[in-house]
Order: C-alpha cells, then sequence, then structure tokens
C-alpha cells in the first residue's frame, strides 16, 4: 500500500531519498548520530590500541586522538617514598615505551603519526611525546646506552610536581 502511493508520486520519493541523503551528510560531518561512531573508522592508531589491549595491565589506558595514540598510565611499581622517584620514573618510562615497540605490530606502529604519553605518580606527572617511527626504533636497541641516547634525541618530556 505504501509502495504504490509512492509509485504514484515520484517526486514525493525522489525528495524523501534526497532528504535522507541530506541527513546523511549533515550526521557525518557534524559528528551526531548513529553515522559518526568513533570505533567504525579505521586509522592505525585503532590497529595498535586493538593489539596492545590484550596485553597491558589494568592500570593503562590507551585511546585515540584522531591517528595520535594516547597512553596514560598509574603508576603503582614505585613506592610513594621512593629516594631518586625522578630516575625510576624516567626508567619506567624509558621501558613502558621500549614495551609497547616490542608488543605493537611495527609497520601499524611507525604510521601512527605521534605517541603521547601521561606517567602518573603520587607526587610526580610525567608526559612524553614522540612520534611512532621513533618508538619502532625502540624494539631493535638493546645496550642502555644506545636507549638513553635514543630517547633524549626523540622524546620530549615535561615533568610536573603535584
Amino acid at each position: 500500500m505504501l509502495w504504490n502511493s509512492l509509485m504514484k508520486k515520484p517526486v514525493l520519493t525522489v525528495g524523501i531519498i534526497l532528504f535522507g541523503m541530506f541527513l546523511y551528510q549533515v550526521a557525518s560531518k557534524e559528528q551526531w548520530g548513529v553515522f559518526a561512531n568513533q570505533k567504525l573508522k579505521s586509522t592505525t592508531c585503532r590497529a595498535v590500541i586493538i593489539q596492545l589491549e590484550k596485553k597491558v595491565p589494568a592500570n593503562w589506558n590507551l585511546f585515540c586522538e584522531g591517528n595520535n595514540l594516547a597512553v596514560e598510565i598509574v603508576e603503582v611499581a614505585i613506592p610513594p617514598k621512593a629516594a631518586n622517584l625522578d630516575a625510576l620514573m624516567y626508567r619506567q618510562l624509558a621501558n613502558h615505551m621500549s614495551f609497547i615497540a616490542r608488543v605493537s605490530h611495527q609497520d601499524m606502529l611507525e604510521k601512527v603519526d605521534f605517541v603521547r604519553f601521561r606517567l602518573s605518580h603520587d607526587q610526580v606527572e610525567i608526559n612524553a611525546v614522540t612520534e611512532g617511527k621513533f618508538i619502532v626504533k625502540l624494539a631493535t636497541l638493546e645496550t642502555p646506552e644506545h636507549i638513553m641516547t635514543h630517547l633524549k634525541s626523540t622524546v620530549q618530556v615535561k615533568q610536573t610536581v603535584k
């Protein structure tokens, strides 16, 4: 019955179809509605997160900001009253970066634009930013001296005392 009435009025049918297409375009541009689900948009960051979510501890939070990977870690391995807290925090940051380099797929991580780390502790917070192609190289470095020089030249770090 509905089909017959739509066939009798073809201009109305075309108008309904065009209005539906208009709503779809507006919804995808303005990021509202069912059409703007971020999980359905494929990026290399999403591919890296899918692989990392299986192996990261519970105190890690991973999410994408466009094609940038954001890693937020609440540090529980370092005691609150540690004597050399800064050195321990930077060592943990380097360990976490190399963990991501070893666990994730090298080709995917290389195509991620930036990787942002936020390492939180009761007294100190460290924010670090680097590119994905630089983190990939951490998987092949073995000596602490090489790792240290690589991190000094490629990672930008900001430390905040709470």
